[in-house]
């Protein structure tokens, strides 16, 4: 089986979940979220299902996900089948990307000194501890906000 990380990294989606998916699609695959930001209707919004974030526009479609782990476990939804897996170790991580032919970038998308990995072929971000864990993995597109 593929990794599920290094495949969203390469992908751009995990699993079903994917940039543009309409809420009512969400709440059909994922059910209910464990938790919200709970804004007022028409604005944007977060969900959390385990280790996994998710920003529906105020037009119900998902324009933001990411893997935010909390610890070197990765919890995933029940949908997708994975459970606990490992957080992979950025230089296992990166070197994977590599072995597939995905060239990985550093980059500084929000703060000069705050350093990044961007795969360009999907736009996902990636960063990573002092430690080398993973902290977050990301996409997004805010054409998607509007």
């Amino acid at each position: 089986m593929d990794d599920p990380i290094s495949d969203f990294a390469v992908r751009g989606t995990l699993s079903s979940l994917r940039l543009g998916m309409r809420r009512s699609e969400l709440l059909a695959e994922f059910g209910p979220p464990e938790g919200s930001t709970g804004q007022p209707e028409g604005e944007p919004v977060m969900w959390c299902y385990d280790d996994i974030q998710i920003g529906l526009s105020g037009h119900h479609v998902v324009w933001y996900f990411a893997i935010e782990p909390s610890g070197s476990r990765i919890t995933l939804p029940a949908p997708m089948r994975l459970g606990r897996i490992e957080a992979p170790a950025k230089d296992v991580l990166l070197r994977d990307l590599a072995s597939r032919g995905e060239a990985v970038e550093e980059c500084a998308p929000y703060a000069p000194d705050e350093l990044w990995w961007r795969v360009p072929s999907s736009g996902v971000l990636m960063s990573f501890s002092d430690e080398g864990l993973l902290d977050n993995l990301h996409i997004s597109d805010t054409s998607l906000l509007l």
